[in-house]
């Protein structure tokens, strides 16, 4: 069973993605590889998620909908490339040993070893602490960016720009779909009366703080593991 509109995002978000993939020329490697991480922490993320925050596609039925899944692999892809393409810059090798080696399995692996991390350090809060669980995951995505910013400050414009860039397309996109042309499934997606209670737009805060997060460490983690620098 789809969740219509959050299917629709997800496809927009696809499109984005393939445009930035066609006329990105030098980040289709990034782009991939960043997609197939977040692909691979897709399920752990949504089963933190949907303890009391959100629930999408399938995920109540105890299965993962397609459209969480191109979602993921979307997002992950644009949120890594979109400051490189639109701002006009280029990876260059940074003056930093490779801590995880240049085959293309060890750096992946530690992608997802840092993302997974994120995953782990907000199940942990969820378990330690009587917190809800959108704001474990941003804990765990805090934690991350700083780790990532605190050795590599060269990356923080990449961060932000990443961010903001992610947050005003995510809410604009759910406040089309969402908000205006499908209420009523919008309030079958965000357990609204576990969070805040505060909707800009009609949208959750904590979504809007969420996802600008996440595209604010997602934005330079490529670069870290891989130790390249924004030119």
């Amino acid at each position: 069973m789809f969740n219509l509109p959050f299917l629709f995002i997800a496809l927009i978000l696809f499109f984005i993605w393939a445009l930035l993939f066609f006329f990105g020329k030098n980040t289709r490697r990034e782009q991939i590889i960043m997609s197939l991480a977040g692909l691979v922490l897709t399920p752990a993320v949504l089963m933190v998620a949907s303890n009391d925050y959100r629930v999408t596609g399938t995920l109540s039925y105890g299965l993962i909908g397609v459209e969480d899944l191109i979602f993921a692999f979307s997002f992950t892809g644009v949120a890594a490339v979109v400051y490189e393409i639109l701002i006009g810059r280029r990876l260059v090798p940074a003056r930093h040993k490779h801590l995880w080696g240049k085959h293309p399995i060890n750096w992946f692996a530690s992608l997802v070893i840092i993302l997974g991390s994120w995953a782990l350090v907000s199940m942990a809060a969820l378990w330690l602490f009587p917190v809800n669980s959108v704001y474990a995951l941003m804990v765990g995505g805090l934690l991350v960016l700083t780790y990532i910013i605190t050795d590599r400050h060269d990356l923080i414009f990449d961060a932000l720009f990443s961010g903001l860039f992610m947050a005003i397309l995510v809410f604009g996109l759910e406040q089309l779909f969402f908000v205006q042309l499908f209420p009523t499934e919008a309030a079958a997606i965000w357990q609204v009366d576990r969070l805040s209670g505060f909707l800009p737009g009609g949208v959750p805060v904590e979504e809007i703080i969420w996802v600008l997060i996440v595209g604010m460490a997602i934005g330079p983690v490529y670069e870290f593991v891989r130790h390249y620098r924004v030119k």
